[in-house]
């Protein structure tokens, strides 16, 4: 179905996501000729912004698919590099993705670390993924504090 998709002329790309979705969640080892198809149709469905709470569960719902695409260097970093960085560089701005989206576009971009000294340097260099890690663990930090407190 979702090949069949792909190859229409006029593609329904909510349709083309949400198979992208379903199957990237519920199948294990994904060929790469629908890793192609699926990684660039979910990036481009979780450049969606927006606050209200159906577009930030939609974007949750697509990243956690993405996340699931595999840790391999089949699909080039051409058909999501800039747009996951986007993703990223958006929320690092607006805090409008819920943690979970957020952690997954992370993985998501760290899983392909390990093949490519490029993406290794737009981690480090331009989303600054200490200071990230270090703003994370302080707000987890403070939630347990916050328990611990409450405990008491």
């Amino acid at each position: 179905m979702i090949i069949d998709e792909y190859k229409k002329k006029e593609k329904d790309e909510a349709l083309l996501a949400d198979l992208c979705e379903c199957y990237s969640t519920l199948v294990y080892g994904i060929s790469y000729d629908l890793k192609s198809i699926c990684v660039p149709c979910l990036v481009k469905a979780g450049l969606k912004k927006g606050n209200d709470e159906n577009t930030k569960k939609e974007v949750e719902i697509t990243l956690l698919a993405l996340n699931h695409m595999g840790s391999s260097s089949e699909v080039p970093k051409e058909l999501y590099i800039n747009e996951i960085k986007e993703i990223i560089e958006y929320h690092q701005e607006h805090h409008n993705l819920t943690r979970i989206a957020y952690q997954s576009a992370w993985q998501f971009l760290i899983c392909r670390v390990y093949w490519d000294e490029p993406i290794r340097r737009v981690i480090v260099n331009e989303l600054h993924f200490a200071r990230e890690a270090i703003r994370e663990l302080e707000e987890l930090t403070k939630c347990v504090d916050w328990k611990r407190e409450k405990e008491e």
